[in-house]
């Protein structure tokens, strides 16, 4: 019988039969298991007869290319994936690739491994891990006067205290004015300043006009090239409601700061989009209830909605996600701070950058968005879709309901709408047609505990409306359940004790409120709050990620929309 060579001093127990390929790879694992290695002097030569698994942190395109089940195009996605997060911890972390799903998981795992000591050949890897890619030269320097906390705890001997220490000295003191004054920096001694001063640098460099992964606005990102040009121009009063206007680049062409050379931004957002949780619809909602056709209205206080917060790729992701997932047609969005953030979401929606938007399949490309002419009230406004194959949405001036309803009550009801706000509550109302049927949405959010005369007008709205046979709903940030309760007039479509915040920290009642009842108006009464698939690993939570879009949850309920 043939045996292999064994030199003296090995167990008889080594000894394979030619031909035994799947024995061999059996005591591999079992090796491995073991965590015990074959001694030095015993040694099976690459060959058919005794392959060795394929190392997938060192291995080429067209190594990889020898796997079964593996084109050039997924190689390059492998390798891709690989330079990104540096190297594979284990075989399953192949599971992130694209294109690798759990079947053809299980037929390569037989195959390939990411113990260096089993590699097809160490001279052929041409990947690093993000860490090599670190340049000294002075065009990568760090500006200790201009960069955010996640740019200095890049800087090798920087953690994120003493990122942050510097941060706050250059806050309180002003701009460094030379590198040996981080000596007065807590957290930094002699010896630190001498190994970090080689990467630091007083002024900014000039080619810091790229994005970077920042910290300093609201989510933790800016677009420089987005924020000149919208600077450029004051936020000006629309004078008609707002439409999609605003495009955004079809790929951020952007680098890490801080050295790290050839690790784009976007290979980043990936990654983390990829370890960012996205719910499971649990129900396919097709517009139609019961055999007949309805829609949702939602309402959500987005908290703070800035440009500089919606430029955060994470933040983007979740809120367009959450309303294409929910199937969402009309949403009344509360605390926008400038209209020009409106204008992003809508444009994601419509032309999406985002791989994770552009994935979803039902998107219909169509939306839009209003916001009133009223400067006082433009903290409020919707977005909603247009079109789909099953429902039509326009929007409408409320003095143009006057051919479905009679113009006596449209005209009282214009008047009460629009001296609705108040120190304590803001209000904006649009009017929409549904397949032609006529809807008033009054988007409200209270900033205080509502007054006497402010629930007055708002019942009064309710009365004029179920006199007028007109749908109306009032639906927003109402802050607290007392506020709803002065409404008797009024049906909440959510019940009291569903909370519609995420965040401990912060408080709120968001609620959809249908005039008279809910079984005489055209709502099914079915309604819920979206919870999950609100947090993204590109949003800050303090001096952590991973944090939620907005404190607040948006709330939905449905629609029929009668033939």
């Amino acid at each position: 019988m043939q045996v292999t060579s064994i030199d003296m001093g090995q167990s008889p127990s080594s000894v394979r039969s030619k031909g035994s390929r799947k024995s061999f790879r059996g005591f591999v694992r079992r090796s491995k298991l073991n965590k015990s290695s074959l001694s030095h002097t015993f040694s099976l030569p690459p060959s058919e007869e005794y392959p060795e698994l394929m190392n997938i942190n060192t291995a080429t395109e067209e190594q990889l290319m020898t796997l079964p089940g593996v084109n050039r195009q997924l190689a390059r996605e492998i390798v891709r994936h690989r330079q990104m997060i540096g190297r594979f911890k284990r075989v399953d972390d192949l599971a992130l690739v694209s294109g690798i799903g759990a079947e053809k998981l299980d037929t390569l795992r037989p195959e390939i491994c990411t113990n260096i000591r089993k590699q097809v050949s160490r001279a052929s890897s041409c990947t690093h891990s993000l860490d090599s890619f670190r340049l000294l030269s002075d065009n990568k320097l760090c500006s200790v006067n201009s960069s955010s906390v996640f740019q200095l705890q890049c800087v090798p001997g920087l953690n994120q205290e003493i990122a942050a220490n510097i941060v706050d000295y250059r806050n309180k003191k002003g701009p460094f004015k030379s590198l040996d004054d981080l000596i007065k920096v807590r957290g930094i001694d002699v010896i630190r300043l001498s190994a970090v001063k080689a990467h630091l640098s007083l002024e900014p460099r000039k080619c810091e006009s790229e994005q970077h992964l920042t910290n300093g606005h609201v989510n933790g990102w800016t677009d420089v090239s987005l924020n000149g040009s919208l600077m450029s121009n004051e936020l000006k009063t629309p004078t008609t409601p707002c439409r999609k206007s605003f495009s955004m680049p079809a790929k951020f062409p952007l680098t890490l700061p801080n050295g790290f050379a050839a690790a784009p931004v976007n290979d980043i957002l990936d990654l983390l989009s990829a370890y960012s949780h996205r719910p499971v619809v649990e129900e396919v909602f097709m517009y139609e209830r019961d055999g007949v056709r309805c829609c949702r209205l939602a309402s959500w206080n987005i908290h703070q909605l800035t440009r500089d917060k919606v430029i955060n790729p994470g933040v983007r992701e979740v809120v367009c996600r959450t309303i294409l997932e929910n199937k969402l047609s009309i949403i009344a969005i509360q605390d926008i701070q400038e209209v020009e953030a409106v204008k992003v979401l809508c444009e994601e929606l419509n032309a999406p950058t985002l791989r994770r938007v552009r994935e979803w399949r039902s998107n219909s490309q169509n939306w839009e968005y209003c916001i009133p002419q009223n400067t006082e009230c433009q903290s409020l406004g919707f977005i909603y879709e247009n079109c789909n194959k099953t429902i039509t949405i326009e929007d409408v001036a409320v003095d143009q309901l006057h051919l479905v309803v009679e113009a006596g009550e449209v005209k009282r009801l214009m008047g009460l709408l629009a001296d609705a706000s108040s120190e304590r509550l803001v209000s904006c109302s649009q009017a929409f047609l549904i397949c032609g049927r006529p809807l008033i949405l009054v988007n409200v959010h209270c900033k205080d505990a509502l007054g006497e005369e402010d629930s007055k007008r708002l019942k009064e709205i309710a009365d004029v409306a179920v006199a007028a046979k007109l749908q109306l709903a009032f639906l927003g940030e109402f802050q607290k359940w007392d506020n709803i309760g002065l409404l008797q007039n009024c049906e909440s479509l959510l019940d009291e004790e569903i909370k519609t915040t995420v965040d401990a920290n912060f408080s709120g009642k968001s609620t959809i409120l249908c005039p008279g009842t809910i079984d005489a108006s055209n709502f099914i009464g079915r309604s819920g709050a979206v919870k999950s698939g609100l947090c993204h690993l590109a949003i800050p939570r303090g001096w952590s990620w991973g944090g939620p879009a907005s404190p607040f949850c948006p709330v939905w309920t449905e629609l029929k929309i009668p033939d």
